[in-house]
């Protein structure tokens, strides 16, 4: 997963942020089925709201949501920052996002390596051997 699944985007974009950031910190990392009527007496309904419940059940009816957890989308979400703005001050990033300066740096670095050409990986494993 690149980013937060793109259906929490639309969904913000019809609903609001403040909606959708209480469904998420409820069900974030949960895998919740979707039903297509009866939606009343439903988990979805239970933790989301019966707004959001309806604007799933919409478009995902019969189906199995994955909802991300609060600790993907932060990681996600750093990952994207880094990518967007990569001279973002660390110390910045670690109180936007919640996590320690080593943990920026050690996101930065894995990207540095996501992103190396795939050569230089193979030479540089070459040369390490």
């Amino acid at each position: 997963m690149e980013r937060e699944p793109s259906w929490i985007d639309e969904m913000r974009a019809d609903l609001g942020e403040a909606p959708v950031e209480r469904f998420l910190s409820r069900a974030g990392g949960m895998r919740l089925y979707v039903p297509g009527t009866r939606i009343a007496d439903s988990l979805l309904v239970t933790l989301a709201g019966r707004d959001i419940a309806r604007w799933i059940s919409a478009r995902y009816a019969g189906e199995y949501l994955d909802v991300p957890s609060g600790r993907a989308q932060a990681r996600e979400g750093l990952k994207h920052a880094l990518r967007e703005a990569p001279d973002t001050p660390v110390n910045e990033l670690a109180n936007r996002f919640g996590v320690t300066a080593r943990r920026v740096l050690q996101v930065k670095a894995e990207l540095a390596e996501e992103e190396e050409p795939p050569l230089l990986k193979v030479m540089r494993k070459a040369s390490s051997e």
